[in-house]
């Protein structure tokens, strides 16, 4: 049998049952078993069946090792530290198995010394049976009765999706085209045969959307075995929870927030949770707490990474922020925004010493970056001996989004409207000013006035009056005044690399019904 056109197929369903693998030993090394070591002996069953069928021989019999094992713990064996840590190394020796195998010049992984290792393990179980690690006997069924009630799913790989996703994009931009022409023609039969071709074009794009819409849980499972790994070699006790695992985002967006999300955990395991004895000291819990949450708030997905750590400790940023010269040698202390500027510059670090985790001042920078470049905005908040909670806001796809379109002098700019809250006419007695800085009265609130023509550079007072457009995120609010509104369209996001030392007011690009360009506001940089 020719297995090589099968090889992605197995890698992709490898990858699936690995991954519920390495949950089911996170809950067995909690202290839950029965459930855990069924899941784990199902799991590894299949994909010993797996590799038999695709010939791949150090998959076979490493997973027939595993299972030989966890049929002991299903027999009732007291699960040990000792257990534990070889049935993690055996999952790791099965992931690099796989990954070879099926790589473009297969290979056979020498697994010789893994199953030794595993085989001792074996050997030296109790077989003392505890009602704690005894499992029913109707867990005890081959494996083969059950991983047949499993969903049916047809796998397209998800760059024809991407093709897809991005050849309905351009028919948004036609469509956007030939509404406008049919307008300004006039043709009663154009504009109604156009109405009903954007309905179509509407339901297609939905249907496509919907189609890449996958839950975070397919990012975030990989995460518990990460924190126990870096607690663990960090000296460090952590409890890891996730909430709103089945939160839905856009295929492509998903793929991108893994990274970010990863060096957050990392940042917090390192920087932000004490050492057990440091936690009893301070009068808190030896275990931290570390908790990662997904939310939808309106059209946008909140990520959340949140510590019961010491916080960012000013004490520390500050010196350091001195000496690099990004701060005045005569501050004293930061506001939280001031604190998050600049942990995010690029190469700042306060580590005394660079290892495999940090020190390197590339952490926060990223995440900073990447936030950015999605689309999204970062919040930061840390008190100082109780924690840290930072949060990213995403739009739910990077691909095709509502904007509001605003016209300064001759350039049209698109501020999305995830960040608008409501827009009204400028009239001059909105307009005041509060300790030295120009606001904007609406009903009974002032918010901060920014002007958008300043922010582009173009000479202030040129045009009376003007539209304001009250911009949210997170908990603050500003006054964005434009000179006037164009109208709202659905565009189609275009990213691009900012030039050296160009201003980071933009986080994309879009191109108009008439095919003009407009850069997309990044509501981020104004707040």
């Amino acid at each position: 049998m020719d297995t090589g056109r099968y090889a992605k197929l197995f890698l992709t369903e490898s990858r699936e049952y690995l991954a519920e693998i390495n949950t089911a030993l996170l809950e067995l090394e909690r202290g839950r078993s029965d459930a855990a070591v069924a899941r784990l002996f199902r799991a590894v069953h299949t994909m010993k069946g797996m590799g038999a069928a695709m010939g791949y021989t150090s998959v076979g019999e490493l997973s027939h090792e595993l299972e030989t094992l966890l049929d002991k713990l299903r027999s009732g064996s007291i699960v040990t530290p000792v257990i534990i840590d070889t049935l993690f190394a055996g999952v790791d020796a099965l992931e690099q198995a796989v990954d070879l195998a099926t790589a473009p010049t297969p290979q056979h992984l020498d697994v010789r010394e893994i199953i030794t290792r595993i085989r001792q393990a074996g050997d030296q179980l109790s077989q003392t049976f505890t009602a704690e690690f005894a499992v029913p006997k109707s867990e005890k069924n081959e494996p083969s009765a059950l991983a047949q009630k499993r969903p049916r799913h047809v796998r397209i790989d998800s760059r024809r999706l991407d093709t897809l996703m991005n050849v309905v994009g351009e028919l948004v931009i036609a469509r956007d085209h030939i509404a406008q022409i049919a307008d300004r023609l006039g043709d009663e039969a154009l504009v109604e045969a156009t109405r009903q071709a954007s309905q179509i074009v509407a339901t297609l794009q939905n249907e496509i959307m919907t189609s890449r819409m996958v839950p975070v849980w397919q990012v975030f499972e990989r995460f518990p075995r990460v924190v126990r790994d870096t607690a663990r070699t960090l000296g460090k006790e952590v409890e890891f929870k996730i909430e709103g695992k089945e939160i839905e985002l856009d295929r492509s967006m998903l793929d991108e927030m893994g990274e970010p999300v990863l060096h957050l955990l990392r940042n917090s395991l390192d920087h932000g949770i004490e050492l057990p004895a440091d936690r009893v000291k301070a009068g808190k819990p030896r275990v931290a707490t570390l908790i990662l949450t997904a939310e939808r708030d309106r059209a946008t997905v909140l990520i959340r990474v949140t510590d019961d750590g010491r916080g960012i400790d000013q004490s520390r940023v500050l010196p350091r922020a001195k000496e690099l010269g990004i701060i005045e040698a005569a501050t004293t202390n930061l506001s939280e925004q001031e604190l998050v500027a600049i942990i995010s510059r690029p190469g700042f670090a306060t580590a005394e010493k660079v290892t495999d985790i940090s020190g390197r001042g590339v952490g926060f920078d990223i995440v900073a970056n990447k936030v950015r470049t999605l689309g999204g905005s970062l919040e930061v908040h840390t008190d100082a001996g109780l924690g840290t909670s930072v949060s990213m806001r995403l739009p739910l796809t990077l691909a095709i989004s509502r904007a509001l379109l605003a016209r300064v002098e001759k350039e049209i700019y698109a501020i999305p409207l995830t960040h608008v809250v409501e827009t009204f006419a400028l009239s001059q007695p909105m307009l005041l000013e509060v300790n030295g800085k120009e606001v904007v009265a609406i009903r009974d609130d002032v918010f901060p006035a920014i002007r958008l023509r300043e922010r582009v550079g173009l000479p202030a007072g040129a045009v009376a009056g003007g539209q304001v457009v009250l911009i949210e995120l997170a908990e603050r609010r500003a006054a964005l005044i434009v000179d006037e509104f164009v109208g709202q369209q659905e565009i189609v996001m275009k990213q691009f690399d900012g030039v050296n030392g160009s201003r980071t007011l933009f986080s994309g690009a879009t191109i108009l019904g008439d095919g003009a360009p407009a850069l997309i506001i990044d509501a981020s940089t104004l707040l």
